[in-house]
Formats: structure tokens, C-alpha cells, sequence
């Protein structure tokens, strides 16, 4: 489908991604998505929630973290801020295909799609940085820097 490919394992819903990463600045520039789930009973409602799953899975890579304390676990700060959630002025823009898929409608193509951004995000990463990223999520990446910028 893209630069990665995920199947949900129940439905057989499919998705595949690209994230583009421009190399000398580090910026996410878009995110490609294309999702195959069967003839969908409403595409505005899937187009949505992938979307919501691309923006979701590009923000768990990159942004999204619980501060811990090492010694007892303890979660340190509970506001929604300090969670690291994407910020909708950053997400980039995500271009949603759906793929003519005769057949009935699979459920849970959100997830695909969720694993497939992941996966492309960290491929891109790598890409661009000429390196894995060691940490995970990647928040020290140039793409994550200007995501928070």
C-alpha cells in the first residue's frame, strides 16, 4: 500500500503509510494514509477516524510520554498538558485514501491505520536522522523539536 503496511487481525481491515520528513530541517511535512476496509457503510466516518488514528500514532512516537518516578512508578503529573499530546496547530496534514475494497464493511481500520503511522513515523525518522532513534517515544528527534515548536 506505502512505506509500511499493517492488517488488523480480526476484520483483515488493511492500511498502509508514508511520512514525510524533510531531511535538512527535521519537519514533518505530511502523512500519507491508504486504508482498505471493505466497502465502508460511511466514508466521511472513516475518513475521521483515520485521521484521529494517524494523528494519534504520529503524537504516541514522537510527543506523548507519562513523567514516572523511577524509584515507585508513581505517575508525576496528571494534567493533559504534560502528557505531550500532538497539538492539532502542529499535526500535519494527513491525506486519507480509501481503497476500493468490494466486500463488507471491516471494523477496526482505525487500528491499521494507527500501526501503519507508527511505523512509518519511525522508518521516516530514521531516514532523516541518518539514525534509530534510541528513546522511545523519539522526542528529542529534530521532527518532534519542531511538532512542539
Amino acid at each position: 500500500l506505502l512505506d509500511t503496511c499493517a492488517v488488523e487481525p480480526e476484520s483483515g481491515a488493511a492500511a498502509g503509510a508514508r511520512v514525510k520528513v524533510d531531511p535538512a530541517t527535521g519537519a514533518v511535512s505530511g502523512i500519507e494514509v491508504r486504508v482498505a476496509a471493505g466497502d465502508p457503510l460511511d466514508e466521511v466516518v472513516l475518513r475521521s477516524y483515520c485521521i484521529g488514528a494517524a494523528h494519534m500514532a504520529l503524537g504516541w512516537v514522537l510527543t506523548e510520554g507519562l513523567a514516572v518516578d523511577p524509584e515507585t512508578g508513581e505517575v508525576q503529573d496528571l494534567t493533559i498538558r504534560s502528557f505531550g499530546v500532538l497539538r492539532p496547530k502542529s499535526t500535519p496534514p494527513i491525506e486519507i485514501t480509501i481503497v476500493d475494497d468490494p466486500g463488507p464493511p471491516l471494523a477496526r481500520a482505525s487500528d491499521a491505520v494507527f500501526a501503519a503511522v507508527a511505523a512509518a513515523t519511525w522508518n521516516a525518522l530514521a531516514r532523516a536522522e541518518g539514525t534509530r532513534p534510541e528513546i522511545f517515544p523519539a522526542r528529542e528527534s529534530r521532527a518532534a523539536r519542531m511538532l512542539r515548536a
